[in-house]
């Protein structure tokens, strides 16, 4: 994730990030380090397996647990493809439909939204896109999709972005 007060762009490693030690700076971070609760923290039905340097990826989550962000170790871009992680992500996204849950993989700029049925990889997301999700009614129920659009563009912010 990207971290503004110290110029760290999303998608690279922190450059007060030590292997084996943690943050070299964790008395002085940042106020926006300060503020995030990593998703592993927050789920207590989440076991070690689920530690983000087990794991590989950090899950952030919104205040109301409606949309989950999946930041994944550019290293180990197939990290959340594994089990137990996708198993329980497809699980979430069936899921969302009724609870409102969104999932999104970052792998660097590379967004992949978990949808119920599949997994849409929209590509590498410039500065001034967003995605939002839309839902169409069919003869068969909700169908849901995923779509790359510039930040100006009306959807976003809309019911279902």
């Amino acid at each position: 994730m990207g971290i503004a007060t110290i110029d760290k762009p999303a998608g690279k490693w922190c450059p007060h990030c030590k292997a084996d030690r943690g943050c070299a700076i964790y008395g002085d971070r940042p106020q926006e380090c300060r503020n995030f609760v990593c998703g592993w923290l927050r789920g207590p039905q989440l076991d070690e397996r689920w530690k983000p340097s087990f794991c590989k990826f950090v899950l952030a989550n919104d205040d109301d647990n409606t949309h989950m962000k999946i930041v994944v170790d550019p290293a180990r871009p197939d990290a959340w493809k594994k089990e137990p992680y996708y198993s329980r992500f497809k699980a979430w996204a069936q899921s969302g439909p009724d609870q409102g849950m969104k999932l999104m993989v970052a792998i660097g700029k590379r967004a992949i939204v978990i949808l119920p049925d599949r997994d849409v990889d929209l590509g590498i997301m410039g500065d001034d896109d967003r995605v939002v999700t839309v839902r169409t009614e069919t003869p068969f129920g909700y169908r849901f999709d995923a779509l790359k659009v510039h930040k100006d563009d009306p959807r976003v912010g809309g019911p279902e972005a």
